[in-house]
């Protein structure tokens, strides 16, 4: 019973690991350090002190990312075809981290702020994780194509899914207020 059972996990592993990672996710996590000792002392430090300012905005949590996609062009019957596409996804979580002990009723005001940061920024982590995706499926699929015109193609198609997740991005912030109505997201974005 136990070598069945062994032999049954060993092959559900093995079909839920795909033969060759198409995507390659890699992720890291830094700090920026914000003073004060009571909560609106540091909700004030938090909107004065970040470093995450666009114009007059200032947020107090990011998520950058950078997609890279590597591939490769083969020629078959007058046209080429695009083959071993790896697309490479570095996502930057970027959150604020207290400078000081703090007591207990801030701490756990803190921890809150943190979640809900958090939640945010993965789910931007997760916008972007499903464009790499979509670039990987779309030029797996991609029909062969005229050589002389192939890079150009497999390049404006990138574009297009890189702009379309920029505009989810912000469709995304704008519908949860970077964050602030989390609330409001209900289902719509992963």
């Amino acid at each position: 019973m136990m070598k069945r059972l062994s032999a049954a996990l060993a092959a559900l592993l093995l079909m839920a690991v795909p033969a060759m990672a198409d995507v390659v996710r890699t992720v890291s996590t830094e700090y920026y350090q914000v003073d004060g000792l009571m909560p609106a002392t540091i909700a004030r430090n938090l909107r004065h002190d970040s470093p995450l300012t666009e114009g007059n905005k200032t947020y107090q949590a990011n998520t950058r990312t950078d997609i890279r996609t590597t591939y490769e062009i083969k020629p078959e019957g007058g046209q080429c075809r695009i083959t071993n596409v790896v697309v490479y996804i570095h996502l930057t979580y970027l959150y604020p981290r207290l400078k000081h002990s703090v007591d207990f009723k801030t701490r756990k005001w803190w921890s809150k702020l943190n979640r809900k940061l958090e939640n945010h920024e993965l789910i931007h982590g997760e916008i972007s994780t499903k464009a790499a995706h979509e670039i990987s499926d779309t030029l797996d699929r991609f029909p062969p194509r005229n050589c002389a015109n192939v890079k150009k193609e497999v390049s404006a198609e990138i574009r297009r899914i890189m702009n379309r997740m920029r505009q989810d991005h912000i469709e995304y912030d704008r519908l949860t207020q970077h964050g602030l109505k989390q609330e409001r997201n209900m289902g719509r974005y992963p």
